[in-house]
């Protein structure tokens, strides 16, 4: 396919308008195999050329990825909510968290298979979701940067290319074992496929739509730019596997969503403003309470004009598959903005790049000279001084807490006995228990009986009899929630009467106050 190597970017601004700086465009580039005689910049060339933006950030981002493997050597807790799903697939359970019991308590029906195929064939869905995430970002960064340096500049895809790799919060996500880089990676591939109009679009936006509930709205977007075969595609792929979830588990609502929405609530904008803060210079009463926006807020003096510049240049070039990934990216973030969405750091993921492209699209716009771009390039180096030790020591905490208490149940419960706990990742990934998890993501009965008022703990345990429960300090000495609607005791009386009947028999990471785990045995 031939590429116009016009950006509309250049169109002329009308007379009086004030004069934008010059930006260099790039020749296009093909990702064919074949390339035709004319396309001027064969994609093999550009890849080995240092002065292009593919090279270096490509081996920029493997070590950074590597870097973050070493340092974290386990998933994050909610990857492995996913991963026993996948095992009990591939052991013949079927897609199910406690045997027999088909809930939906995962959000990424396509990871999830996915990550059952990994399971089958290595037993390992830490490394295997690695790879791949790797890989992911690997596609996201060529494909975007390829994308970027035909609609926008060269100076352009070289700033997210380098943001991209850089960035510590990218490295972090890509081996959490969540499906945040695959998802990203869906949406540049549509993207990508759209532009070449290959027949292939249809199905990238059918897996899209089936990653994540968010990726049914990114690809709902993503259609608007595709031809009308392929968004026949896409329906017909999307509808097959909406019907493959109906029939099997009786909605197309991950009970995931619903608990978590349920119990977190969707309070709006304002007090969602998590999502948001740390865009804008100016401070909203409080400085950003997310470690990731706390460090993202020391850019948005720069960051902000030059996301609003990218979006002004994307507008006048509507028609773009540039415009496409970005919107697709950005109405994630307009969704979990708007209602306020409970923060989970991958989450960021998504929204992130897309907030990032846009000022890479601007920042040539408002940068005059390299003074500038060495500033921001220190900084974003600079974090590596702090940023890789604050996602070590999370990880650390969540492993001696959630995985001290795993390795606790493992070696004291019999399989087949059941814990009702809140952290279920991990211990649900190394105990043959039988979960009830305090949310609900697989136990909607929880969820449900939070809505109704106080005393949901005593209730539930009244009626599931779970042989142990796994509950932090906190809540056991003030007699309020963890996080989220409901109290878990009527009085703190009826907290008394539930430790006289389930002694604490231990407590994991003590030094952690509130947030220790007690265990809790039901006495014989």
């Amino acid at each position: 396919m031939r590429m116009d190597s016009r950006s509309s970017g250049a169109a002329d601004e009308p007379s009086g308008a004030v004069a934008e700086p010059a930006v260099e465009h790039a020749p296009p580039l093909s990702l064919s195999t074949n390339p035709g005689a004319d396309e001027p910049a064969p994609w093999r060339r550009l890849f080995l050329n240092p002065r292009e933006p593919f090279l270096v950030p490509l081996l920029l981002l493997l070590a950074t990825r590597i870097h973050f493997w070493r340092l974290l050597p386990f998933a994050s807790e909610d990857a492995y909510i996913t991963f026993r799903y996948a095992r009990n697939l591939v052991l013949g359970y079927g897609l199910t968290y406690n045997p027999g019991d088909r809930v939906m308590g995962f959000t990424t029906p396509l990871w999830t298979v996915w990550s059952a195929l990994g399971y089958a064939l290595t037993r390992d869905p830490v490394a295997w979701s690695r790879v791949w995430s790797v890989g992911c970002d690997v596609l996201t960064l060529v494909l975007l940067c390829a994308l970027m340096r035909r609609h926008a500049s060269r100076a352009a895809a070289w700033c997210f290319a380098l943001m991209f790799s850089l960035w510590t919060y990218f490295a972090a996500v890509s081996v959490s074992g969540m499906e945040s880089s695959a998802m990203l990676a869906l949406i540049v591939l549509s993207a990508h496929l759209i532009d070449r109009r290959s027949v292939w679009s249809g199905a990238a936006l059918a897996a899209l739509a089936l990653i994540r509930p968010e990726g049914f709205a990114a690809a709902a977007v993503l259609a608007l730019w595709a031809p009308g075969r392929a968004r026949l595609i896409a329906v017909g792929g999307t509808l097959a596997g909406v019907a493959a979830l109906w029939s099997y588990f009786g909605s197309i609502v991950p009970q995931s969503v619903v608990a978590k929405s349920v119990i977190y609530g969707t309070p709006g904008p304002l007090a969602g403003r998590h999502w948001w803060e740390w865009l804008s210079p100016f401070a909203f009463g409080r400085w950003p309470v997310t470690t990731e926006g706390s460090i993202l807020f020391a850019m948005a003096v720069v960051a902000a004009p030059a996301a609003v510049l990218g979006a002004m240049t994307l507008g006048r070039q509507h028609r773009s598959a540039l415009t496409a990934a970005i919107a697709a990216m950005l109405v994630v973030w307009a969704g979990y903005a708007a209602l306020g969405v409970a923060y989970f750091s991958w989450y960021l993921a998504v929204p992130l790049a897309g907030l990032m492209a846009l000022a890479a699209i601007g920042l040539p716009r408002i940068a005059r000279g390299p003074g500038l771009y060495a500033s921001l390039l220190l900084f974003v180096l600079g974090t590596w001084t702090v940023a890789p030790e604050l996602y070590r020591a999370r990880a650390a905490a969540e492993w001696k807490s959630f995985g001290g208490a795993a390795e606790y149940l493992a070696s004291h419960c019999r399989a087949g006995e059941k814990v009702m706990l809140e952290p279920i990742g991990m211990v649900g990934w190394r105990c043959k228990l039988i979960v009830v998890d305090e949310v609900g993501l697989v136990s909607p009965q929880v969820s449900r009986r939070r809505t109704q008022g106080p005393g949901w703990m005593t209730d539930i345990v009244a009626s599931e009899k779970p042989e142990w429960l796994v509950i932090r300090q906190g809540v056991l000495r003030e007699g309020t929630a963890y996080a989220g609607v409901g109290a878990p005791f009527r009085d703190l009386g009826e907290r008394d009467a539930l430790l006289a009947t389930y002694p604490i028999v231990e407590t994991i990471h003590a030094d952690a106050g509130d947030q220790a785990l007690a265990i809790l045995r039901r006495a014989e």
